[in-house]
C-alpha cells in the first residue's frame, strides 16, 4: 500500500506517548521503518519525530519539566541552512510545539537540521533518503495551536487553562514555516 504514495506525512498525537505500551504505536513504528526502506519522501512531526527516532535506535524520554508548548524559538544548524527543504527558514525561527516526550539522543544515520535552547534535538533528515522529522509542527500556526490546545488541554495542563491560552496566543508565527512541506513535495 505504501508504494502508491509519492509523499507520506506522520503527525502528532496530543493524547498519546510513543512510550505507551499500546499495540498500534508499535505497528506505527513498523510503518515508519517500512517508509524508510522504500525511500519514499516523508515528514514526521512531533509524535512522528519521536517514533521515528525510537524506530531507528534513538532515545526518547517522557519529562513534563521539559514540556514545550506554543511558539518556541529554534535555530538551523549549518546542515539545516544548506538543506534544500529547511533552508527556506531564517537561521533563528519560531515554530509551534506541544509535547511531553523528548528525543534526547538522535539515532545514528541522521543529520541534525535544527536545535533549540531548551531541548537540543528539534529536526533531522535521515541520511540517504528524503525522510525529514521535526519535534515542531510545520503545519501549525498560532491560530491552529490554540484550536489544538482547546481540544487537548486536559492532556497538557492541570492548572489555569486561561493563563496557558493567553501564553499560546502571544506566540509568533514564522511565515516561511508553511513553505517547508511544499518544498519537500517539490523535491
Amino acid at each position: 500500500m505504501l508504494q502508491r504514495y509519492d509523499v507520506i506525512f506522520f503527525g502528532g498525537s496530543g493524547a498519546y506517548s510513543v512510550l505507551d505500551n499500546v499495540p498500534w504505536i508499535h505497528d506505527g513504528m513498523s510503518v515508519l521503518q517500512d517508509v524508510l526502506e522504500l525511500g519514499t519522501k516523508a515528514w514526521a512531526s512531533c509524535f512522528g519525530f519521536q517514533g521515528l527516532s525510537l524506530a531507528m535506535g534513538g532515545t526518547v524520554i517522557h519529562d513534563d519539566a521539559l514540556t514545550e508548548m506554543g511558539a518556541t524559538q529554534l535555530h538551523l544548524t549549518g546542515a539545516g541552512k544548506a538543506d534544500p527543504v529547511m533552508s527556506v527558514l531564517p537561521e533563528t525561527f519560531w515554530a509551534e510545539e506541544g509535547h511531553h516526550d523528548h528525543v534526547i539522543e538522535v539515532p545514528d544515520g541522521v543529520t541534525l537540521l535544527a536545535t533549540g535552547d531548551k531541548l537540543h534535538n528539534q529536526a533531522f533528515k535521515v541520511n540517504g533518503v528524503p525522510f525529514y522529522a521535526s519535534q515542531f509542527h510545520p503545519e501549525l500556526t498560532v491560530e491552529r495551536t490554540l484550536e489544538r490546545f482547546i481540544h487537548y488541554r486536559d492532556h497538557y495542563i492541570d492548572g489555569d487553562a486561561d493563563e496557558v491560552f493567553a501564553m499560546l496566543a502571544a506566540g509568533q508565527d514564522t511565515p516561511e514555516m508553511g513553505q517547508i512541506l511544499r518544498r519537500l513535495v517539490d523535491l
